[in-house]
């Protein structure tokens, strides 16, 4: 009897003992008294899908922390992120300075909580109006994904703003005026007219001509030198001539003094016309040279502007549009 009763006395403290162990290892797990770390909330006003729990919590690319469970806000809009920070750190002077944001991790679609320093402009997010966190909050703010969307959304919203309708009859009207001015210029009319313009310029400035001008420019200075060398050779005989009577007349009375100062008076007189006429010839076949060099370019130039006008009549011809736009029009494909 004695033995029975001791078996029973072992056995139930076995089951209370282990009752109480049970007990006290769920207590421990659903108190976290063993857990290190400090609890706080974030709120995001966005999806946070491909985040879980147990997701990483980042500062800058530095674990932190981890997501220890996800929920719906109170005001039924938020969703509220319970966050564990294992770092060491006082969040209660930090949290002023710190703004959660959700990140990518690469392709996979899964989701983290990157921590940073707040800057001016953030659109930053905190718990609904009413509501009083059990932990410190902190503020979040849009992901860069859901920024990159409201951007989309706002263009969108910019070109539904636009009065399309309006802009088109606009550019209507508009190429209406430009092929009423298309066909006002007479542009077939205005080609013949140049090209027969630029034909006569040709014809002016033909080879033979030029070469033929140039032969009579060439002409006209052999003859003035010729000139030149006839009135200096002219110039020197009369020069021996007087030479020659004042030797003689040396020798006679007084009266054929006076002849030969007649003489020598009128001598000096023919001394300077013909120097002066020679200054005068040898200015004359510089300035046919000189005009000789001049028509030689002018016509070289006026060659060179009809074939210009040559190539942009071409151009025009086979685009007209040319006349109004500075590039030539893009031809759209011909439809299949």
């Amino acid at each position: 009897m004695a033995t029975l009763k001791t078996k029973f006395s072992v056995g139930l403290f076995m089951i209370v003992g282990i009752t109480i162990v049970i007990v006290g290892v769920v207590w421990l797990g659903m108190s976290n008294y063993l857990k290190k770390g400090q609890l706080c909330l974030a709120y995001f006003d966005e999806s946070v899908q491909g985040l879980d729990r147990d997701s990483a919590v980042k500062y800058r690319g530095v674990n932190v922390g981890r997501v220890h469970s996800i929920d719906i806000g109170a005001d039924g809009n938020l969703i509220e992120v319970m966050i564990l920070i294992e770092a060491d750190v006082d969040l209660e002077e930090v949290l002023h300075d710190i703004v959660g944001q959700l990140k990518s991790v690469g392709i996979t679609g899964l989701m983290f909580i990157e921590l940073d320093r707040r800057t001016d402009g953030d659109q930053l997010t905190y718990p609904p109006d009413g509501v009083t966190p059990p932990y410190p909050v902190i503020a979040t703010r849009p992901s860069d994904i859901t920024k990159f969307f409201q951007g989309i959304d706002d263009v969108f919203d910019t070109l539904r703003a636009l009065d399309t309708q309006a802009i088109s009859d606009e550019l209507v009207l508009a190429i209406r005026k430009v092929n009423h001015a298309m066909e006002s210029l007479r542009l077939d009319a205005l080609l013949a007219e140049i090209q027969q313009t630029v034909h006569n310029l040709q014809r002016l400035v033909q080879p033979e001509k030029i070469e033929r001008l140039v032969r009579s420019f060439q002409q006209t200075s052999d003859n003035l030198s010729r000139m030149a060398v006839n009135a200096d050779s002219g110039i020197d005989d009369i020069r021996s001539a007087v030479n020659r009577l004042e030797h003689i007349l040396d020798s006679s009375g007084p009266d054929v003094q006076e002849v030969t100062a007649d003489l020598r008076a009128s001598a000096a007189e023919v001394k300077r016309a013909m120097e002066h006429l020679a200054a005068v010839m040898e200015t004359t076949d510089q300035s046919v040279d000189m005009v000789r060099r001049q028509a030689i370019q002018t016509l070289y130039r006026i060659d060179r502007a009809g074939d210009n006008l040559n190539r942009f009549l071409d151009r025009l011809s086979g685009d007209p549009s040319q006349l109004l736009f500075s590039t030539p029009q893009v031809e759209k494909p011909a439809a299949p």
